[in-house]
Parts: structure tokens; C-alpha cells; sequence
């Protein structure tokens, strides 16, 4: 049928002269446009999409659906997030997901197009198209994540980048980092990005007034790397409308709620994201769902905070007349709960039809895997994760990579290590461990090789093929011998993480969906990692987040040191640092 067609039989439904699909009735809806909460409402339901709102008419429906009294809302919206940060397939993210209430995401597949390319993205938005939610594809600027600084997959050039933006139907170029808004590779794909109309997602960690200026008049439209009211004002102020992030390592909720209701703050260009998310969490605690309901907790109105998960988020990315609402001419996505002061989700509907229940998923198609083959440097060996330097024996001034315990960030630091062999000798005692990062997708062979203080592993060691944002192969520990055997683990499962100890594999956790996603549902995935994290004891760290530091605190674009296959970084200066310096001549 012609969409003519379509819009005429809705006219019809909405006056009356057909039956509708469904009727929804018995719910208290939250009227998203003005602020309140209508009694006894009923929503009329034509093709998925709402033509009627408390119809006068007698309605007639090929089904009524009692809502049973429940608060009824539309279904939420995550502005930015990676699926294959929570390493689950689309289907199994949307297993633990959906049942939360999310209806619609923004997915940027920067490591997705990092350890995959094209072919990737290709797979993920196929993949992410048959799950029951909305989702749109916030096209990556980053690939290579770090230019010229890392090697990964592949290598998208502005064109490119704008090719295929049009041709995936883009709803936004990717997050932009803003410490590299002075290259020319940069300025060419936000001046394409922007000639285009293409919105512009920015990635603006620790930027002062004058650099996110600097920013917005590049055309960056938002942000979700804000941490305190002092960031979220300043980005106000500057036009940077903020996506506030509650992911399961960066927990920004509270303390930007406490801002806005403390200082009565506008909430037009506030919206939610959850970027990163572990699968427990996602199973437990939900995504944006949890963002509403910490939202509460703090002071602000009910109805408020649902409107920045769903209308802000909508208006934002000019969706509003398909998503964000329960009003005429948006998809029938449908949140039902029972208490409007503290939202959990008991059913829901996308596109009308029953879509979780209870905690459950309805409908899911599982996702399939590529075979996926880690491609290590020629002649690799246990020598080959060693940092030599040009003396036989003595000193070095190292720098190394200092953890920020609880967060993602890392500083710089210096250690005088001794030299045997010509080779650096790691301080176990005092936490500081040789790390490396190796070049996977069989291209030049790099391996980055420095050191490392917050891990706290004192024996064996850890090896997995998800560094971000590159994907390459991160690995550390206190011998030689297991970071060897860790890395060989990884290669011969096809991706995913290992640890080692006396040279014998204690537990591998495999991610054979390009070497960064598991494909089994969520509860296995679930208890792949638990089992995993078990193995990792056996290290004797005390780091709670020791995977997430192995990989996530390595990536070149969070200040203010990182580590990728071509090197040790300066995140503000994006220059290469010596991780080693002669402190004397013998």
C-alpha cells in the first residue's frame, strides 16, 4: 500500500470509521508535553504507530490491551552507547535491555568498525535491526580511534566516513574528539558532517570554557563526558547540550541532578546515555531506567525525568515526530510500571506489540558470529613483550601509566627501574608491571611496549584482544612467560580474554564476534565473565576493576596517558612518549 494509503486509514482510525489494531486502556499516562499524569487514559493503536488519545467516540479494536491501572510512558531512549563495550551480541544487549524499558538507541560502532571495518558495521546494524527496538547508528569519527597513533582494522578517510554515513542512513558522525579538533582529518569530517547536515556527537573530556567554545563553533552539538556541575553549566553556557551518563565504570547521575535541582536549572538540553555497560549491571540495575530513577532519588520531579529520557532525547536528534511520546504519529512504544516515584518496569511494547513482560524478553533472533582470526606479529614470542633498552645493566628513568582508582582516567608517573640483560626489569613490590598492546589484524606487526602502576597483580597474567579503542591486544602481568601464554590463549579461541599462571591457561572468556563479542544470551554471557573474574584472583590483585583497567585506561583519547601498538601517549599533545630513559652511561 502506498503510504498515502497508510495515512488515510489512519484518519479513519482516529476519527473512528475503522476499528483500530489495539486499544490501550485502563493506564494513568504520562503526558510527556505538558508535565502531568492523565487518569484513565486509553491510546488507540493503528500499523504500531498511536493515531488516538482518549478517544470520545466508542472505540472499537481487533484487541484490547488492559493496562491494569499502571503508569503508561514512552519507551526510553539511551543517546549514546556501545554495544560492544557491555561484549554482548545485539541480541543478548537487548535481552538485558529491552525488559528496562529501552526502546531506542543511539549506537556508535567505533570498535566494532575498529576490529571489523565496513563489513562490521554492515553486521551490527543487521543484527541491531532485528531486535525490538529503534536503533540509529552514530557513525564512527575514530577509525583509527587515534590516528596515525594506533593501528586497527581499517582506516575510514573523510569521504569514506561521509559515503557511508549516507549510505547506513547516519543519524550522527560519531563521538568527535575534541582534544583533535586542531587536524586537518578532523576539521575535514566536521566540515563534511556539518555541509551535509549531519549531526555532530562530541567527545570533550576536561575541556575549560574557552576549548568548548572552541568546540561548539565547530558544529560539536553535545557531550557525555561531563563529571561535575561546574562541566554541565560550562556546557550549557557554551550551547553543548549534555547527555548525562550512568554507565557501569563512569557514574555521573547524582552529581549532575544535584546541579540542575539545586540551581533550578533548565533541563531542555539534558538528556541520558549510558555509553558503557557491564552485563550484570545491565541486568540488574537497567540503563535508562536506572538514570530516571537516580534522578528522583535526588529531587526531580517524576515526569521531568522521564521527559529527559524520552522527548529531550527525541527532539535532540529531530526525531520527534516518530519517537519520545505517547502521542498521534509516534511508533507505539509503550512503557508500563506501577509506582510513578520509582519507576520499574513491568511490560513492553514497541511498535504496539508485546516486546517484554515482567524482566523477560518476548521476541529475540540470536546473533550469529563470523569467524574471526587473531593475526599476531611474525616470529611473536615471549621475547617479543620485552622492553629493551641500550645498556646491559643499571638504571632507567620509566614512565609509566598510573591508574586513577574508580574511574577511567590515568596519570603520568616516573619510576627508577633497574636493567638486566638490556632489558627493564619490572617492580613487582610497588606495583609497577610491564603492560603491552599488540597489533592483531595482521597488518605491520606493531607491539607498544611500557609499564603500568594499579593493576596490582603480583603473579601471572592477564591478556585480552578488546584494548579500547583500537581492539588490539592488551596484556600485562608479573611474568614473561604468562603474558606469552595469555596472548597465544587469545589467538587460538579467536578473540576474547585469558589468564594465565606457571604457563597454563586458568580461564578464557571467548569473544569470537570480532574478537570483542560474545553471541551466547546474556545469563551465559553473565556467567562466562563471573567465571572469569574467579580466575583473576589467582593474580593476587585487589583491583576490583582490573579488566577494565587492563583495556579501558589504555585508550589514547582519555587524558591523560595511554598505550596503544605504536606506542606510549600523551593524550593532550597526541605525541609518543620514550617509555625509557638512560639515566646514565656505562
Amino acid at each position: 500500500m502506498a503510504y498515502s494509503g497508510v495515512l488515510k486509514k489512519r484518519a479513519l482510525a482516529a476519527a473512528g470509521k475503522i476499528p483500530f489494531d489495539k486499544l490501550f486502556v485502563n493506564m494513568k499516562l504520562v503526558d510527556i508535553y505538558r508535565e502531568r499524569v492523565v487518569e484513565n487514559s486509553s491510546v488507540g493503536v493503528l500499523g504500531g504507530v498511536i493515531v488516538s488519545l482518549c478517544p470520545t467516540f466508542r472505540a472499537e479494536a481487533a484487541e484490547v490491551v488492559d493496562c491494569g491501572g499502571m503508569y503508561a510512558a514512552p519507551s526510553f531512549i539511551d543517546c549514546h552507547m556501545h554495544t560492544e563495550s557491555s561484549r554482548l551480541s545485539p541480541a543478548a544487549y537487548c535481552e538485558g535491555a529491552v525488559p528496562h524499558g529501552t526502546g531506542c538507541v543511539f549506537a556508535d560502532p567505533m570498535q566494532t568498525a575498529n576490529a571489523a571495518g565496513r563489513e562490521g558495521i554492515e553486521l551490527l546494524i543487521k543484527l541491531l535491526g532485528e531486535q525490538p527496538v529503534h536503533s540509529f547508528i552514530q557513525f564512527p569519527s575514530r577509525v583509527p580511534a587515534a590516528e596515525g597513533l594506533e593501528t586497527s582494522a581499517a582506516h575510514f578517510v573523510p569521504d569514506d566516513t561521509l559515503k557511508m554515513m549516507k549510505e547506513f542512513h547516519a543519524a550522527a558522525l560519531g563521538e568527535v574528539n575534541a582534544l583533535e579538533l586542531d587536524k586537518p582529518s578532523v576539521l575535514e569530517k566536521l566540515a563534511l558532517a556539518a555541509e551535509n547536515n549531519f549531526h555532530i556527537n562530541g567527545h570533550c573530556p576536561g575541556l575549560d570554557r574557552d576549548e568548548l567554545c572552541a568546540a561548539a563553533a565547530l558544529g560539536i552539538a553535545d557531550d557525555h563526558e561531563c563529571e561535575n556541575g561546574r562541566e554541565l553549566s560550562e556546557r550549557l553556557f557554551a550551547g553543548i547540550p549534555v547527555f548525562i551518563r550512568e554507565g557501569t565504570s563512569e557514574h555521573g547521575c547524582a552529581a549532575l541532578i544535584d546541579e540542575i535541582v539545586e540551581k533550578g536549572l533548565p533541563t531542555d538540553s539534558v538528556m541520558f546515555c549510558t555509553d558503557d555497560k557491564a552485563p550484570e549491571d545491565i541486568l540488574k540495575n537497567g540503563c535508562i531506567d536506572n538514570c530516571v530513577r537516580i534522578a528522583i532519588s535526588r529531587g526531580m520531579k517524576p515526569v521531568t525525568a522521564i521527559k529527559l529520557a524520552t522527548l529531550n532525547a527525541a527532539r535532540h536528534f529531530g526525531m520527534e515526530n516518530r519517537i519520545g511520546s505517547c502521542a498521534p504519529g509516534r511508533y507505539a512504544d509503550i512503557v508500563l510500571f506501577e509506582r510513578l516515584d520509582c519507576p520499574e518496569i513491568s511490560r513492553v511494547y514497541f511498535k504496539g506489540e508485546l516486546a517484554a513482560e515482567n524482566g523477560k524478553i518476548t521476541r529475540s533472533v540470536k546473533s550469529c558470529a563470523p569467524e574471526d582470526s587473531i593475526k599476531l606479529p611474525e616470529n611473536f614470542s615471549e621475547d617479543s613483550l620485552a622492553l629493551d633498552v641500550p645498556i646491559k645493566d643499571g638504571f632507567v628513568k620509566v614512565v609509566y601509566i598510573s591508574l586513577n582508582e574508580g574511574g577511567i582516567t590515568s596519570k603520568r608517573g616516573e619510576a627508577r627501574l633497574s636493567v638486566a640483560d638490556g632489558r627493564v626489569v619490572p617492580d613487582i613490590e610497588n606495583n609497577i608491571l610491564p603492560i603491552a598492546v599488540i597489533e592483531r589484524f595482521g597488518r605491520d606487526g606493531s607491539i607498544g611496549r611500557a609499564f603500568i602502576k594499579g593493576l596490582g597483580i603480583k603473579r601471572g597474567a592477564v591478556a585480552s584482544s578488546t584494548a579500547q579503542e583500537g581492539c588490539n591486544i592488551a596484556v600485562s602481568g608479573a611474568s614473561s612467560k604468562d603474558m606469552f601464554a595469555a596472548v597465544k590463549a587469545v589467538e587460538e579461541m579467536g578473540g576474547g580474554s585469558a589468564v594465565c599462571l606457571d604457563g597454563k591457561v586458568l580461564a578464557s572468556r571467548p569473544l569470537p564476534l570480532f574478537g570483542i563479542m560474545g553471541i551466547g544470551g546474556i545469563k551465559e554471557e553473565i556467567y562466562s565473565a563471573k567465571k572469569f573474574e574467579k580466575a583473576l584472583k589467582a593474580l593476587g590483585s585487589d583491583n576490583p576493576n582490573l579488566m577494565t583497567a587492563l583495556t579501558v585506561s589504555l585508550c589514547p583519547s582519555v587524558p591523560d596517558i595511554g598505550l596503544t601498538d605504536r606506542g606510549l601517549i600523551d593524550c593532550r599533545t597526541h605525541e609518543f612518549i620514550p617509555p625509557a630513559e638512560l639515566l646514565h652511561e656505562e
